[in-house]
């Protein structure tokens, strides 16, 4: 009875040493059971579960076999999809984000950057072509058309032209031309037949299969015959008359009359040309994106104040021009040409100079010419001073060089140079 008891107390004091070491010494619990219970020996490889080892206390409850649900609950124990979340805790997406980190496009923009450094790692040479081929892009050049007025008549080798190319050489770039197409005599008309913007046409004559001259007969629209070459051919040849080009020449005879010959420039077939076929000029083709300059009317040929305007506005569209300077009459005198000049100014704005007006409020100060006393007259009547003439229509040297100057500030004005100053900021000059 006394044995009974004393197994019967053994196995209570395991029980209770097991339930209470259960959390703190498992190597203690497999001894004290082991005399009793040799089955629990089989639980070894339970106990080398080395992955989960806080786990092992449940897992070794051997003894007590109705536990194997609470050892197995295995989903709470491990909760891997909670506690290895993944997505939520290496949620790569949002801590690498890649495109928004590294924005390369951002970052790297490289043409911008190598347009900024570009200039300086060119040699001399590489940056004057550069700078100069942009500012060819910006401007091409310059076209001036007109009679003396244009030409420089009086101007002991000085003309506005002249002086417009002088300050842009000096005050933006060299290479850009300034061509002067001012032929002196000419009227409107011809002016505008040069530029190849208004009809010029031959009456029938047979055209010679050599290339010696043949005697021709110019008209324009209006049924003005005219000697386009008289007295200059800038702009016009060469010409083509019927597909065959050509030069127009003119030469006075003892009678006092002038003659044109057309001499076409290759050999061909002989044949007849029609009355009416039209000339068309070398200028049709050439000055593409040149600003104009036109200056025209001291010869007269209009009608009015009105039909000056329209043949400007003939002159505008038949070359197709955006970029364009007119200029004003530099004769007469505020009552004279009031009528006329508002018509350009409503017509035209800012395109428009009335040089009239510019020469007699600022004309001497440009060129640095001391006022006179008789100048209050010349103002208050807005006549032109003499002192900037040399004869009652043509300008001087001081004149000119006024008027180009005040030409290259209104181009200024309007824009035309910024493409050139660009190029100049980037490249330097």
């Amino acid at each position: 009875m006394i044995k009974w008891r004393r197994l019967l107390t053994t196995l209570c004091v395991g029980t209770v040493l097991l339930t209470a070491c259960n959390k703190n010494d498992d190597v203690a619990i497999i001894i004290t059971t082991t005399q009793n219970e040799s089955t629990t020996q089989t639980t070894t490889p339970e106990e080398t579960t080395t992955p989960e080892e806080t786990t092992t206390p449940e897992e070794t409850t051997t003894p007590e076999e109705t536990t194997t649900p609470e050892e197995t609950t295995t989903p709470e124990e491990t909760t891997t999809p909670e506690e290895t979340t993944t997505p939520e805790e290496t949620t790569t997406p949002d801590e690498t984000t890649t495109p928004e980190e590294t924005t390369t496009p951002e970052e790297t923009t490289m043409p911008e950057t190598q347009t900024e450094t570009e200039p300086a790692t060119l040699s001399e040479e590489e940056r004057r072509a550069l700078l100069n081929q942009e500012a060819a892009q910006a401007v091409p050049g310059i076209v001036c058309w007109g009679d003396s007025l244009t030409y420089g008549y009086g101007g002991n080798g000085e003309s506005y032209p002249g002086t417009l190319q002088r300050l842009i050489d000096e005050r933006l770039i060299s290479g850009i031309p300034v061509v002067n197409n001012g032929v002196c005599v000419e009227q409107t008309y011809t002016i505008m037949a040069r530029a190849g913007v208004w009809p010029m046409m031959v009456d029938s004559f047979v055209m010679p299969s050599g290339i010696a001259p043949v005697e021709i007969h110019v008209n324009l629209k209006n049924g003005m015959y005219t000697n386009l070459t008289c007295f200059g051919d800038a702009g016009l040849n060469p010409v083509t008359i019927a597909g065959v080009r050509g030069t127009l020449t003119s030469s006075y005879h003892e009678d006092g009359y002038g003659y044109c010959y057309f001499t076409r420039i290759e050999p061909g077939e002989e044949f007849y040309v029609e009355y009416g076929t039209p000339i068309e000029s070398a200028s049709v083709n050439m000055y593409e994106g040149y600003i104009n300059v036109i200056f025209m009317g001291e010869n007269g040929y209009f009608q009015s104040a009105d039909d000056l305007v329209l043949q400007y506005q003939r002159f505008i569209e038949g070359r197709g021009l955006t970029r364009y300077i007119l200029i004003g009459l530099t004769t007469g005198d505020n009552n004279g040409r009031s009528v006329l000049e508002q018509k350009m100014i409503e017509s035209f704005g800012d395109h428009y100079i009335n040089m009239r007006t510019e020469l007699v409020s600022r004309g001497p100060d440009i060129v640095g010419l001391e006022r006179r006393e008789d100048d209050w007259y010349n103002i208050q009547e807005g006549i032109v001073m003499r002192y900037l003439m040399s004869d009652d229509i043509h300008l001087n040297e001081y004149g000119y060089r006024a008027v180009g100057t005040i030409v290259y500030e209104r181009m200024e004005a309007l824009g035309y140079f910024d493409g050139i100053k660009n190029a100049i900021a980037k490249y330097g000059n």
